[in-house]
């Protein structure tokens, strides 16, 4: 759990700096699409919001794209400017795209307590997991009854999300698929998501019994990125005494042999950064997701591997893999870019 604080607070630290944030003040959001926030529940008192992103003169039933933040359930807000632009790309397409808060079990407060306590015998990572979990759904049943307001096809409901947002997202699919108690208590019996699309995710169980995936229904298609070599969240599996992790490499050949599609884009050798970069540099492969399997119906099944000529290093770990987009983030490092890092070359101080 340490270092998925650590390399999780690592990322928010950069996701603030891209936005230009300053401690104690939210980022600008610039989006050509139509804003709103809602309050879709209240959890002990106080409620939690989401951000619906929509251009609203699109009078077709939408379907809609769910982000959750990552941040190791500890940080993190659905106010985060560099989703933005993927925000208005799926807009433009027809999308309604939605950022969504979410309880952070793991978070502490300025004399270190714990904000939030589990039951008694609850164990601590799991319901950090839980309870994001929960309010996904939450927000997601928020939407189908508002189906009709928001002229939203309920039928077409994909779940994303960076780092901890893509363990919630994943362990949602997986809750419904395998009839977990949470899933049968806030949807209904025949519900199911269109599609996952994690960024560096996996599904996270602690149980004495869980040291595989059981699947009681066929899953929903899903698009995984990942790093081959993230030591943050597994990529293939993870056991411990505390628990049993299932990244998408396991998982991918799971779907394989239950003919579902799926797309496994691969970066060989990458570690946590694939939590941020489909953000920025990965619109065709969720593009291709999103158009042929989720809305074109395909059984589409690939594996894909991405390597890089340069290694990438604690101090280079926001780089991108591809031709040109490497020097395209070092840009982006420049006076007024988007920092994630000194640029390549220049040596430290």
């Amino acid at each position: 759990m340490k270092k998925l604080l650590i390399l999780s607070a690592v990322l928010v630290a950069a996701l603030s700096e891209n936005a230009g944030a300053q401690p104690g003040r939210q980022p600008e959001i610039v989006s050509k699409a139509d804003r709103s926030t809602v309050e879709f529940v209240v959890r002990d008192g106080k409620p939690i919001l989401m951000d619906i992103y929509q251009f609203k003169d699109q009078t077709d039933k939408r379907p809609v794209f769910i982000y959750s933040f990552g941040g190791a359930w500890a940080m993190g807000s659905r106010v985060d400017a560099l989703c933005n632009p993927l925000y208005d790309h799926l807009c433009e397409k027809g999308w309604v795209c939605v950022a969504i808060d979410y309880r952070l079990g793991s978070a502490r407060g300025r004399d270190g307590k714990p904000l939030v306590t589990p039951p008694e015998g609850y164990n601590p990572f799991q319901y950090s997991i839980d309870i994001g979990v929960e309010d996904i759904y939450a927000a997601t049943m928020w939407l189908v009854r508002h189906a009709e307001e928001y002229n939203i096809d309920p039928s077409k409901i994909v779940l994303s999300g960076s780092s901890a947002g893509a363990i919630n997202s994943m362990n949602a699919e997986y809750y419904i698929c395998s009839g977990h108690r949470i899933a049968k208590e806030n949807l209904p019996a025949d519900f199911n998501y269109a599609g996952v699309v994690p960024m560096a995710g996996a599904v996270y169980l602690t149980g004495e019994d869980d040291t595989q995936l059981r699947w009681d229904r066929k899953p929903c298609p899903m698009c995984f990125f990942h790093g081959s070599a993230d030591p943050t969240v597994t990529f293939d599996m993870e056991r411990s005494p505390s628990r049993h992790g299932f990244g998408p490499y396991y998982i991918s050949q799971q779907l394989y042999a239950m003919d579902v599609p799926y797309m496994l884009n691969e970066y060989a050798g990458g570690d946590h950064c694939m939590a941020l970069l489909p953000l920025k540099w990965f619109w065709n492969e969720i593009d291709s997701f999103l158009d042929r399997i989720v809305l074109g119906g395909l059984n589409i099944k690939v594996h894909s591997v991405e390597r890089s000529d340069r290694p990438r290093t604690d101090a280079n770990w926001l780089d991108t893999v591809r031709p040109g987009q490497y020097e395209a983030v070092n840009r982006m490092r420049a006076p007024g870019g988007a920092p994630g890092g000194r640029p390549q070359g220049v040596p430290q101080r």
